[in-house]
């Protein structure tokens, strides 16, 4: 979780082992500047990051990002049928045959907290309750998530993308699909790194922190069987990553949802399965 991230690395700056800090969410990286042990660094190469994807004073920059998407079974869903929202976890048909990781860690949190931060806690509460209740897989992470999907022991479910061209690579039989193009969008997720207080290799970490942003280190992320979408402009990709303008994004302010997530977080620990379903039918 958040807290536990943030007092190992808060223990570990003390102690100076570390220098840089690599998330696959901003929380942890907004709870470290929150908490004083973040340096702000804008290296050349970040300057094209889009605000949605780094912090205002710089003390945490995305360098790719990975969409939260849906995978579905292609042998036991038609794709003129398959779910296309994310509200489909909690409505016929699709309800209830879905697999999803917890919410308290990782990008799976950033997702919730960013819904809990657009519709309210009520309402995001509600929804929540009913994806939670109405026979829906929840698992540990997205690693399950696609291993059940896969399996046909959920006909879909939401992973990162990253994540889902894995398996795609790997010939898992599933399609993938950008949720809800026409209306709030994929939520996305940055990787993001922190240069920390009191580095102890200051410069080697300023250096490190600025090759995150070099085209070179761009392309190696998008030619990875797990790619990351790059944040740097001009830099070729393989075929299986798509760009960043090619599917709706949803337009989201970090710090409220790092808000949304603290306020919320005992939820968020207690969320989980309510019982263990049956295999899943596709209609």
């Amino acid at each position: 979780g958040r807290e536990d991230v943030l007092s190992t690395v808060k223990g570990d700056v003390e102690a100076g082992r570390v220098d840089l800090f690599w998330g696959t969410s901003p929380l942890p990286a907004i709870a470290l500047a929150r908490a004083g042990l973040a340096v702000p660094f804008r290296p050349l190469g970040a300057r094209p990051v889009p605000s949605q994807y780094r912090d205002r004073g710089f003390r945490w920059i995305g360098f790719g990002v990975d969409p939260r998407v849906i995978i579905y079974n292609n042998e036991r869903v038609e794709r003129e049928r398959a779910p296309t929202s994310i509200l489909d976890l909690a409505r016929p048909p699709w309800g209830g045959k879905a697999a999803l990781a917890r919410i308290d860690r990782g990008s799976a949190a950033f997702h919730a907290a960013a819904l809990f931060a657009l519709w309210g806690p009520e309402r995001a509460r509600a929804f929540f309750e009913s994806v939670r209740t109405n026979g829906n897989r929840v698992v540990e992470d997205d690693g399950a998530v696609r291993r059940a999907v896969a399996a046909g022991e959920a006909l879909w479910g939401l992973i990162d993308l990253d994540q889902a061209i894995g398996a795609k690579r790997e010939a898992d039989p599933i399609h993938i699909f950008f949720p809800d193009r026409m209306s709030q969008g994929a939520v996305v997720t940055p990787h993001v790194a922190v240069l920390l207080a009191g580095a102890p290799h200051r410069d080697q970490a300023r250096g490190l922190f600025a090759y995150l942003f070099d085209t070179e280190a761009a392309w190696q992320l998008g030619m990875n069987d797990r790619a990351l979408i790059t944040l740097i402009p001009n830099v070729p990709k393989p075929d299986w990553v798509p760009a960043l303008g090619a599917f709706n994004v949803t337009q989201l302010d970090n710090d409220a949802v790092a808000d949304a997530f603290r306020a919320n977080l005992p939820y968020f620990l207690s969320w989980g399965p309510s019982a263990s379903p049956g295999p899943p039918t596709a209609r």
